[in-house]
C-alpha cells in the first residue's frame, strides 16, 4: 500500500511520498520511504525586483520573465532559467555547471561515503560521479517527445524544448548544462554522531543525516568556501552524494530525501544550488530519477515561487499546490498515473527519467507542448484541474 501526505511545516511545503513499511529496519529488501522535497518561501515584491536587476547587470544565471493569463482568469508571472522561447530566444543558452562531489563520513562507524571512487554497488562497479556525467541529464542522446523528434541533447533541454515546442519547432533554442561540466575536488564533511548515521541496504550501507544541519552547511560554509573556485550566482552548482540521504525536523523516522533544489543569498546577490543522491545501496531503487525530477524544477522554478493556479490530487501532492514544480505532479508512485523514461546510454547503464508537467498544464488553454500533450511522456492529455478538488482534464 502506498499513502501520499503533504504537511505545512514552519513555512516549507513538505511533501511526503511514502512507500509503506510495517518495520522499515527488518526488511532491508523492500524500498525505503522517498520524499521529494523543496523548501519553499515567499520572494517579496522587492526581492523579485532586486532578482531581476541582478539577472539583467549578469550578476546570476541567466533568467527570463514571463506573464500569463491562466484558465482561472488571473494574471500570473514568473521567471525560468535561460531564455524567452516566445520571441527573440531562439539560441542556445548554455548555464555554467559546477559538479561538485561530498565525500562524507559518518563518525558512527566512521563509514566513508566517497562519489568519486569506483563503488562495486554502482553499475559497473564505476563511480558515482562518473555515472553521473555520462547520464542523460549531462551526456547528449537522441530524444523523440510524444511523438516529436526534439533533437540530441541533454534530458532537461529536450524537456523544455518539448514544453514550448509550439514556439521553438525548427529553431536553435536550447538551455543546456555545460556539456563538460567543471568538476571541483570533493569536498570532504564529516558527519557527527547526533546528526547522521549508517543504516543496511540491500547490496551496502547508506547514510541518513539532518536536512537542517547539511543546508545549514551549504550555505554557511560550503557555497562561501568554494567562492575560489569560481562558484558563485553566475553559475550552477549542483553537489553530489553517493547513498546519502537526509531527512527532516532533526527526526531520523522523517526520512529519506533523496533530493532537492534550492536559492540562497551569496553576498546579496541570488544564488541557486542543487543536491542530489545516486543511490546504489539499493535502499530505494533510485539512480537518477529524483535528480531528473529536481533538476526540471530547478530549470522552471529556480527559487521555487513562481505561483499557478491551485492544483492538486496529482502525483505526490494528495492535498492542494500552487507552484510551478513541474515533478510534483507526475512523481512515480503518487496518486496518480505516470511514465518514466529508461534511457540505455552508450556506457551500458539504462537510467531511470523521471516524466515532467509542461508550462501548459498548470496554467490550461491550448498546449504548447510537443504532440498537444500536457507532460512530456504523453501522460497528461488535458491542462489541471482547480484544487480542491483537483485532477487533470
Amino acid at each position: 500500500m502506498k499513502r501520499v501526505c503533504a504537511t505545512l511545516l514552519a513555512g516549507f511545503l513538505l511533501i511526503v511520498t511514502t512507500y509503506a513499511l510495517a518495520d522499515r529496519s527488518a526488511d532491508v529488501g523492500a524500498k525505503r520511504h522517498v520524499l521529494i522535497y523543496t523548501p519553499h518561501r515567499i520572494m517579496t515584491p522587492e526581492e523579485r525586483a532586486r532578482a531581476a536587476a541582478q539577472t539583467a547587470a549578469g550578476q546570476t544565471i541567466p533568467l527570463w520573465s514571463y506573464s500569463i493569463k491562466a484558465y482561472d482568469g488571473n494574471t500570473y508571472s514568473g521567471s525560468m532559467v535561460g531564455r524567452a522561447p516566445f520571441a527573440h530566444g531562439h539560441r542556445t543558452t548554455t548555464i555554467p555547471t559546477y559538479v561538485i562531489p561530498v565525500t562524507l563520513t559518518f563518525a558512527d562507524t566512521g563509514t566513508v561515503f566517497d562519489p568519486t571512487q569506483p563503488d562495486h554497488c554502482a553499475a559497473n562497479s564505476d563511480s558515482v560521479l562518473n555515472l553521473i556525467l555520462q547520464s542523460p541529464l549531462i551526456h547528449n542522446t537522441a530524444f523523440t517527445i510524444n511523438g516529436v523528434d526534439v533533437g540530441t541533447t541533454q534530458y532537461l533541454d529536450a524537456f523544455q524544448r518539448s514544453n514550448f515546442w509550439t514556439y521553438v519547432a525548427g529553431t536553435p533554442y536550447h538551455a543546456v548544462f555545460s556539456t563538460s561540466p567543471t568538476v571541483l575536488p570533493a569536498v570532504q564533511v564529516t558527519v557527527p554522531t547526533t546528526e547522521g548515521s549508517t543504516q543496511s541496504g540491500v547490496c551496502g550501507v547508506f547514510g541518513q543525516m539532518n536536512f537542517d544541519w547539511w543546508d545549514n552547511l551549504v550555505q554557511t560554509q560550503i557555497i562561501p568556501s568554494l567562492a575560489s573556485s569560481g562558484v558563485g550566482p553566475a553559475n550552477f552548482p549542483q553537489f553530489l552524494f553517493d547513498s546519502v540521504v537526509m531527512y527532516l525536523n532533526g527526526d531520523p523516522t522523517q526520512c529519506c530525501v533523496l533530493g532537492y533544489h534550492n536559492s540562497m543569498q551569496n553576498n546579496g546577490v541570488f544564488q541557486t544550488y542543487s543536491v542530489n543522491n545516486y543511490d546504489t545501496s539499493g535502499a530505494f531503487g533510485e539512480d537518477t530519477s529524483v535528480m531528473s525530477h529536481e533538476l526540471g524544477e530547478w530549470l522552471d522554478d529556480p527559487n521555487g515561487v513562481n505561483p499557478v493556479p491551485v492544483w492538486g490530487d496529482m502525483g505526490q501532492q494528495s492535498g492542494c499546490q500552487n507552484n510551478l514544480e513541474v515533478g510534483d505532479p507526475m512523481s512515480p508512485g503518487g496518486v496518480s498515473a505516470t511514465n518514466s523514461y529508461s534511457i540505455l546510454m552508450p556506457n551500458g547503464v539504462t537510467y531511470s527519467l523521471q516524466e515532467l508537467a509542461y508550462f501548459s498544464w498548470f496554467y490550461g488553454g491550448s498546449s504548447f507542448g510537443a504532440g498537444g500533450f500536457y507532460s512530456d511522456n504523453g501522460t497528461l492529455k488535458g491542462f489541471a484541474k482547480p484544487c480542491p478538488p483537483g485532477g487533470t482534464n
